[in-house]
């Protein structure tokens, strides 16, 4: 009898060593690929990071080269103002021309300009680019003379803002189908009653009734104080983004005291006057732009003939009593963007001349005391002198200051 023989079962676990590998090899690929990915991020922010870094370097450079143009300009209007009287204007490019690095090659420059500006961007260190532009900011009308303690200068702000609204009216269908009707008389006085310091509503009452539901504690409103930024007029009551969208590109907190009619924009001459046209508002723009055609406005009655011949009234205007500039301006607004790789930083800056403006203030308030009787007029031809004495005096007051070092920088804005 054949005895078979029992086969032991086989313990070959080769199979098994090869799921074990494969497992290994998928979890080290997923562990490569997770540190791999966080080390890519971790890259792209520190780069990020790098970028933000020299974008803000970037614009802080080009806002402290406007500061150095500003004060150039206003050493030059010192030093050669006098000479150059009414072609001052010869001096605004110092300031107006926009700049940027690295400075763009022109076709029309030689080659050896070309070379020049090629050789000294490549010794440059700074890997980022920036453009600057300064604007004048005495173009726009100051929103804080709306709490004025000169009340002639008060009442025709008032005036003059509501006038705003009413050129937007009769020039923006869109808005004039929206609020036709509207009581912009009652907003322009909510905007004074949170600037001035009395109690008293222009619109009768207690100021603080609008603000009844403003519930914030620690905060009285209104505030009684000139506004810091043009954003906080969303704090007034009555003030929608339609409303504050017309205002903002006219206005300023930090104005000369009155409105320069040689560097308002198109939307401040437009609102001058409800009467005014855009096609005297464009021709006003070319002319004081162009010598050729009789440059800068010279004076009231230069300004005011010169609409004249454009069909404007000019009555309401000169009846308002908006205080018309015609010098060289006194404050900028700055403007520098920064950019390195795909990041973007603006830094906007505005100056503020306090001694030239300070003069100016003195002399409208002066000029209110006289108004009420406080102090007696000037009187040209008595003890006081002779009347080319007293010119000379005028003369030597409206003189411009020379202002020493670095332009005072009153609002800064990082973006």
């Amino acid at each position: 009898m054949r005895i078979r023989r029992l086969r032991k079962p086989m313990r070959n676990q080769r199979g098994i060593a090869i799921l074990i590998a494969l497992f290994a090899m998928t979890l080290m690929t997923f562990v490569t690929m997770e540190v791999s990915y966080d080390t890519s991020v971790d890259y792209i922010v520190a780069s990020q990071q790098v970028n933000r870094i020299r974008a803000y370097y970037a614009a802080k450079s080009g806002v402290e080269l406007s500061l150095l143009r500003i004060m150039l300009y206003k050493q030059a209007v010192v030093a050669f103002g006098d000479a150059l009287g009414a072609n001052k204007s010869m001096l605004d490019p110092i300031w107006s021309f926009p700049f940027m690095w690295p400075p763009t090659l022109m076709e029309n420059m030689t080659e050896m300009d070309k070379g020049n500006i090629s050789s000294v961007t490549k010794d440059s260190f700074m890997t980022a680019q920036y453009s600057a532009t300064i604007q004048p900011e005495g173009g726009r009308i100051d929103i804080n003379d709306l709490g004025s303690n000169i009340k002639t200068l008060k009442t025709a702000m008032i005036q003059q803002v509501v006038k705003i609204f009413k050129s937007e009216l009769e020039h923006n269908e869109d808005f004039a189908r929206k609020y036709r009707g509207y009581n912009f008389e009652q907003l322009v006085n909510n905007i004074a009653d949170y600037i001035d310091e009395d109690k008293q509503s222009l619109n009768g009452g207690d100021e603080s009734t609008p603000y009844r539901d403003f519930n914030e504690p620690g905060l009285e409103m209104p505030p009684n104080r000139a506004l810091r930024t043009l954003d906080e007029l969303h704090m007034v009551a009555g003030m929608t983004d339609d409303f504050y969208n017309v205002l903002a590109p006219k206005v300023t907190v930090v104005g000369t005291k009155g409105v320069n009619v040689n560097f308002a924009n198109r939307e401040t001459l437009l609102a001058l006057d409800p009467t005014m046209t855009e096609e005297a508002v464009d021709k006003a723009i070319e002319r004081r732009s162009d010598p050729k055609k009789g440059g800068p406005f010279q004076n009231d009655q230069d300004f005011f003939n010169f609409l004249n011949s454009y069909g404007v009234d000019v009555k309401a205007i000169q009846e308002s009593k908006v205080p018309l500039l015609y010098d060289v301006e006194f404050n900028f607004r700055i403007i520098s963007t920064g950019i390195s790789g795909n990041v973007k930083r603006e830094i906007t800056a505005v100056t503020y001349d306090y001694p030239n403006l300070a003069a100016r203030y003195g002399e409208m308030l002066t000029k209110q005391e006289q108004d009420e009787g406080l102090i007696p007029p000037p009187n040209p031809g008595g003890t006081g002198g002779s009347s080319d004495d007293k010119n000379k005096k005028d003369d030597k007051a409206k003189k411009i200051k020379a202002v020493k070092g670095r332009p005072t920088v009153v609002s800064w804005e990082e973006n």
